[in-house]
């Protein structure tokens, strides 16, 4: 039985199904989203293109969030307030 989060399976399944496509994952600080988009940016190299995290309140999540990708650089990260955050770095890097 496979212990992976439901999200990890369900963004797995959508890399493997579309092979010759990249992706950015959205998600949130709060949450493991975290952990999950590393592990998946490494079993996928070249195919996320960013990892853009919603800010949270809680200021605990939001450092062990941040200290993770100071260690993990592969790919360009962002903690975002709002949407348009994403959008704007999105665009200013070519991704949409």
């Amino acid at each position: 039985m496979d212990d992976k989060p439901q999200k990890q399976k369900e963004i797995t399944g959508i890399l493997n199904t579309y092979p010759n496509l990249s992706f950015i994952l959205i998600g949130d600080s709060g949450e493991r989203d975290a952990d999950i988009y590393i592990e998946i940016s490494k079993l996928f190299p070249n195919r996320i293109k960013a990892i853009y995290l919603r800010s949270v309140s809680d200021g605990r999540r939001m450092a062990r969030v941040s200290n993770l990708f100071t260690v993990y650089k592969n790919i360009p990260f962002l903690m975002v307030n709002k949407t348009e955050d994403a959008i704007d770095h999105a665009q200013k890097h070519g991704f949409m």
